[in-house]
């Protein structure tokens, strides 16, 4: 009788993300929206970080001040585990804009530098 592994392996992750557009990126739904949680507070938690993290790295600064004094409110009050999903969209989100900002004519450097700030503050733990 063949063992069954416990470690399971799964597809490679991808080493770049398929949306290079901005209007995409502009489109995509808010994190909060594909948790089916029940709570409302960690519903408005997550909708208010959904907010302020879209916008400071759209170059946001007081957006980025918000989500500087939030991100750790929502990690105590919620906890990693539910809202690392959460964190893996708006860090993806906040790559896309740094890259495709610097391949897009009349881009504008400030939202590069403004999505490295929220990445820099989503790796704090």
């Amino acid at each position: 009788m063949k063992q069954s592994n416990p470690l399971h392996s799964h597809a490679a992750h991808p080493k770049r993300s398929v949306s290079t557009n901005n209007n995409d990126l502009c489109s995509l739904d808010p994190p909060s929206h594909n948790l089916s949680i029940e709570s409302p507070l960690i519903n408005g938690l997550l909708e208010d970080l959904d907010d302020v993290i879209f916008d400071a790295v759209k170059g946001d600064l007081s957006a980025l001040e918000k989500a500087r004094d939030l991100w750790p409110q929502v990690l105590k009050t919620i906890g990693w585990e539910l809202v690392e999903e959460s964190r893996e969209q708006y860090l993806r989100y906040a790559t896309d804009v740094a890259r495709n900002s610097e391949q897009i004519p009349q881009h504008n450097p400030d939202h590069a530098v403004s999505a490295q700030e929220v990445i820099s503050l989503l790796m704090k733990d």
